[in-house]
């Protein structure tokens, strides 16, 4: 599926992507992709906010191919990542106010992406809120931080402190890569296995201090 947009005096970038929302689902996107295009930025800032909110949409691909769209300097990509964030941790309420008070009507096709998130919810407490956003099981996290009655402040700073990264990112890696996501693909499957290992350290270091930070504070008290 080619896709084609117009932004900021280019004449268009052709960008070849894998669906399979089948053809009316492809065209259907492809319409709501050229009308977010159409009005630059706040298109961004839209895609982010359903994407906060859980919905089943391909944000990063969309993002990704943005950051090609408007390519921002670093500095810009700042302040872009902010608004990109903010929209994002504002429109997480909306699932996490769902679990909160009304945990009980959730579909069971929910339910089990819920499970997975209580696993790790149980295994990272509410650091879990950040570190999970840049991967599809952060969506669920939003249900279970409601359910678990996570404090909304914590919430909604936690959510942002895990998205922020992200957005920028995704941003630079997508001016960098012409929006063409099929080639980041390529290079993120030859070297996988080293980003999981450098995943894993940062995690595990950043539990390790904070887990030494709470022991500290609970000594000198």
């Amino acid at each position: 599926m080619r896709i084609f947009f117009k932004f900021k005096g280019k004449l268009g970038m052709c960008l070849s992507m894998k669906m399979h929302f089948g053809v009316g689902g492809s065209l259907m996107i492809q319409q709501f992709l050229e009308w977010l295009s159409s009005i630059g930025i706040p298109g961004l800032f839209v895609v982010m906010f359903l994407e906060g909110a859980s919905l089943p949409f391909p944000g990063i691909i969309i993002v990704f191919s943005y950051g090609y769209i408007i390519a921002p300097g670093y500095i810009e990509t700042i302040f872009i990542a902010l608004g990109m964030s903010i929209f994002y941790s504002i429109a997480s309420l909306i699932p996490y106010f769902i679990g909160l008070k009304l945990e009980e009507y959730l579909p069971t096709r929910l339910r089990k992406g819920i499970k997975k998130g209580i696993s790790i919810f149980h295994r990272y407490g509410i650091w879990s809120i950040a570190i999970s956003r840049p991967f599809g099981v952060g969506n669920y996290i939003s249900y279970v931080a409601g359910i678990s009655n996570v404090h909304l402040f914590k919430y909604f700073a936690l959510t942002f402190l895990g998205i922020f990264p992200w957005s920028y990112l995704v941003i630079i890696l997508g001016d960098y890569f012409h929006g063409n996501y099929e080639v980041l693909q390529q290079h993120l499957q030859s070297f996988s296995i080293y980003g999981y290992i450098l995943i894993a350290v940062v995690v595990i270091i950043t539990i390790f201090l904070f887990l030494r930070f709470n022991q500290r504070k609970k000594n000198s008290g």
